[in-house]
């Protein structure tokens, strides 16, 4: 019942930092769109310079991400001393990679900035102060992610994520008014700095009263510690940097071989399809701290019957939700952004069935990286997402951004087939998992996207209420198709019935 509450408590803060990634992601495009002359390149531009440093960050997620797991693990086996050394030992190494890094953010000064990115709206001098901005954002971030995340060692994740929601709700409402008023690049850049400090001081706070055994203390830095985290933290961070070459590399791909229209156009469409996926993302990460918690006390039935269960729910969803947002995209984008001239049926279908690869692939994902086996998962998507870049070099200058979602599908499909033999191998034997469910997902998608073919292509020539209407039923229709196929009944009884047990209880609570 326990471990049940905390899920939930995590799913809620999950769903609610899903509500501030939609909120930002239909706030911000719109502003830029409609408060600048060429709206469609200064939004452009503006992510090709957030995407051009972001790779820093990278260094950030490998260590919090380890160190998280790691006293989460030690402080559910009681030992108290060791997730301390941990934690500590974590921030003196993010020391040590800031200071390795200021030469580099110093670098940025001394390079042609606007000229390499074919910036036309930005001068060359505010480029670079930009980029130096971000560069000191993302060191902020770093010192920010690894106390948020310090409260999974004590069964409180909810909270540390509810402190990145504030934050990201806070940066967006700034940005957000800085775009309305038409401010400079460096303005904008600058607010988010300032905003991350903030944050930063008032989480300390809030950690030491909420948490005061978490409160990091030099003294139980060790560099024995610190050493043996660089490797793990490594591949971890080799997995941060995957998620750069999957979002922020192809922009400035884009950006440099198809130019700033075309980075608009293929960025918000799958903005749009990012916003829809946040569900997938929900039900996957929210379990992340119970798999931490279930592996440190090496509770595999427990861990196997969540596997199960968080699977059925996520390939319920995958099928229902990738292809409404697909069918729905028109309406969306014509209500969203007033142009629904951006709808492009093919770039669309391929996003919708990338979308679809990416959710079960990030539900798998969770297993390996949540339970620090994550070595041989860090190098197949490093390689994978590699190797999309170089195909699509080519293929983007023959196909357009189309060339670049063909190769991106390819790859999200095989690290999907990788990582489910992974998941195999890290159970015992005894409580083995099979791919049957994931045969039965390729034959439901199969048939709900040759289905969907028609009224996607043929939705630029309809009427917007035709287009909701048949998006709605279509995805009624897929849903009960999945409901029946994954056998999702035997999770709704089982919540249902947590829910009956605890409202029983508590009506003879009050009786008493």
């Amino acid at each position: 019942m326990e471990s049940l509450r905390r899920i939930l408590k995590m799913l809620i803060a999950f769903v609610t930092g899903q509500g501030v990634t939609v909120f930002s992601q239909l706030l911000i495009p719109p502003l830029f769109l409609h408060r600048s002359a060429n709206g469609i390149v200064v939004y452009g531009e503006w992510i090709t310079l957030s995407a051009a440093v972001s790779y820093f960050g990278s260094l950030n997620f490998g260590v919090q991400t380890y160190a998280a797991n790691q006293m989460s693990i030690h402080r559910n086996r009681g030992e108290l001393e060791e997730c301390k050394r941990v934690q500590a030992s974590a921030l003196r190494l993010l020391q040590w990679m800031m200071l390795a890094l200021l030469p580099i953010a110093g670098l940025i000064a001394l390079l042609p900035v606007a000229r390499w990115l074919h910036l036309r709206t930005i001068g060359g001098r505010e480029a670079k102060l930009v980029l130096e901005l971000f560069v000191a954002q993302i060191f902020a971030l770093m010192v920010f992610s690894l106390f948020a995340n310090s409260f999974m060692a004590v069964n409180r994740a909810h909270r540390g994520t509810n402190w990145n929601n504030g934050l990201r709700l806070a940066s967006a409402a700034v940005l957000a008014v800085l775009i309305w008023r038409r401010a400079s690049f460096a303005s904008m850049a600058a607010s988010q700095v300032s905003m991350t400090v903030l944050f930063g001081l008032l989480l300390m706070l809030d950690l030491h009263r909420t948490a005061p055994e978490l409160v990091p203390s030099p003294r139980y830095a060790s560099n024995e510690v610190m050493r043996g985290m660089l490797k793990p933290s490594w591949h971890f961070t080799v997995l941060s940097l995957t998620g750069f070459l999957t979002w922020q590399a192809p922009i400035l791909l884009m950006q440099r071989v198809l130019g700033p229209a075309a980075v608009a156009v293929f960025a918000l469409t799958r903005t749009v399809f990012t916003m829809s996926r946040q569900a997938l993302a929900v039900a996957s990460y929210s379990i992340g701290p119970e798999i931490t918690s279930l592996v440190g006390r090496k509770d595999w039935k427990q861990l196997r019957r969540l596997y199960d269960l968080s699977e059925r729910i996520v390939l319920l969803l995958v099928p229902t939700v990738s292809v409404a947002t697909l069918l729905a995209s028109p309406w969306l984008l014509a209500v969203w952004l007033h142009r629904r001239s951006l709808y492009e049926p093919g770039l669309c279908m391929l996003m919708a069935l990338t979308s679809a690869a990416m959710g079960i692939k990030e539900h798998k994902y969770q297993f390996q990286s949540s339970s620090n086996q994550h070595a041989d998962l860090s190098k197949v998507l490093f390689l994978a997402y590699g190797a999309v870049l170089l195909v699509s070099a080519i293929t983007m200058r023959y196909f357009g951004v189309l060339g670049f979602m063909i190769a991106w599908l390819v790859a999200e499909t095989a690290q999907t087939i990788a990582i489910v033999r992974m998941n195999k191998k890290m159970f015992p034997a005894d409580y083995g998992i099979t791919a049957k469910p994931i045969l039965r997902l390729t034959g439901v998608l199969s048939i709900v996207f040759a289905g969907a073919v028609y009224p996607a292509f043929q939705a630029p020539q309809e009427s917007l209420p035709i287009i909701l209407i048949v998006a709605v039923l279509y995805t009624l229709a897929t849903a009960l198709l999945c409901y029946w196929v994954f056998g999702v009944s035997e999770v709704t009884q089982l919540v249902l019935g947590r829910w009956r047990h605890k409202s029983v209880a508590a009506s003879a609570s009050q009786v008493g």
